[in-house]
């Protein structure tokens, strides 16, 4: 979960609206016997957790269903406080606990914990895998490297820009969102960067000048990614960038993205605006990325989706899962298609993140 303080009033009256004007499931106590999955697997589910809580969890959908509390019940304890970013690399799952200052790496077949990483003080956030190693944004400003064969922390790249979030690797190079930090006043300033680091040094090389607080990076092709900045809050709006990495100018999309996943040459996103009494309202789009043009989709779901917390889409199969959240309750997973629903399933609290 971003926790950007200077939204800290903001987020706060969203979540006591969503609170009182939303119904809310009662949580059930969760199940701690361990649980056996069937051995198709088709998707793990993270569950950010409410923050001070110490409930992030893991969901894992296979053949027979969702199983909630996968984690939990398969190493009799939890994973931690705010489970920001999970990644399937290998046969493992590597999941940083944001408040927790670890990463998690768990076998993608059992549910057991691997090992738990210690990242000290440093604040994991994002991660990004490339030849037998994970990469993890830190708000301490720097990338860690993690060998996968090892377990361990190898090294860690300082980063010149503010907080960093996203990460993503593209023609030998890792591309790190450069967010936002507080000033010697206490008030909070904006990043418009983009660090660019060698993965042969390991060294941060440059930075790339894109828009007011990016946050979000994914890897369109060896030569472009998509970035998606929230801006400032005010004057600054929110801008969705296609990158490119060679000549590193950038088109601005049509459309905004508040979450978004990528298929092929396909951008998936959703934009979510605010009423006068805070009611979210979430607007779907495909964009086609060889030309920018936006077409609305899943619109017939209405109000359904309007609390959508994460979008990923399957990478053969094409379907959408979109998670949506309302404060203090489990959140619902939807699997979609363009021409309508197939399932849905209760998964755990703030659900934000589907992997494969």
């Amino acid at each position: 979960m971003k926790k950007n303080l200077a939204k800290s009033s903001i987020i706060n009256l969203q979540l006591l609206i969503l609170l009182f004007g939303f119904w809310s499931c009662e949580r059930e106590k969760p199940n701690t016997d361990p649980v056996e999955t069937s051995n198709t697997h088709i998707a793990y589910i993270l569950n950010e957790g409410v923050w001070g809580s110490n409930n992030a969890e893991i969901s894992v959908l296979d053949s027979n269903g969702v199983v909630n509390d996968w984690f939990s019940r398969n190493n009799g304890r939890g994973l931690g406080d705010v489970a920001q970013d999970m990644i399937h690399y290998g046969t493992k799952l590597y999941v940083s606990v944001y408040m927790s200052n670890t990463v998690e790496v768990v076998d993608a077949a059992t549910g057991k914990s691997l090992r738990q990483i210690d990242m000290g003080q440093r604040g994991p956030r994002y991660m990004a895998a490339h030849q037998g190693k994970v990469y993890v944004t830190c708000y301490d400003r720097s990338v860690v490297r993690i060998d996968t064969a090892t377990l361990s922390i190898e090294a860690s790249c300082p980063l010149s820009g503010m907080q960093p979030e996203a990460i993503c690797e593209a023609g030998g190079k890792l591309y790190v969102c450069n967010s936002w930090q507080y000033d010697e006043n206490g008030h909070v300033v904006y990043d418009n960067t983009i660090s660019v680091v060698d993965i042969a040094t390991f060294a941060e090389v440059e930075k790339i000048t894109v828009w007011t607080n990016p946050i979000r990076a994914k890897r369109l092709d060896d030569n472009t990614i998509v970035v998606a900045c929230e801006g400032d809050y005010g004057d600054k709006e929110p801008r969705t960038l296609l990158l490119n990495l060679t000549t590193y100018g950038f088109a601005v999309l049509p459309v905004a993205a508040t979450n978004f996943d990528i298929k092929g040459t396909d951008i998936y996103l959703y934009n979510i605006s605010y009423g006068a009494d805070w009611t979210p309202e979430a607007h779907f789009y495909r964009v086609a990325s060889a030309t920018g043009t936006p077409t609305p989709i899943l619109a017939e779901y209405g109000s359904r989706l309007n609390n959508a917390y994460g979008i990923n889409v399957h990478p053969t199969s094409g379907e959408l899962f979109v998670t949506t959240s309302v404060y203090g309750s489990n959140s619902d997973l939807f699997i979609l298609s363009e021409g309508g629903e197939i399932r849905s399933h209760e998964v755990g609290i703030y659900a934000s993140k589907v992997v494969f």
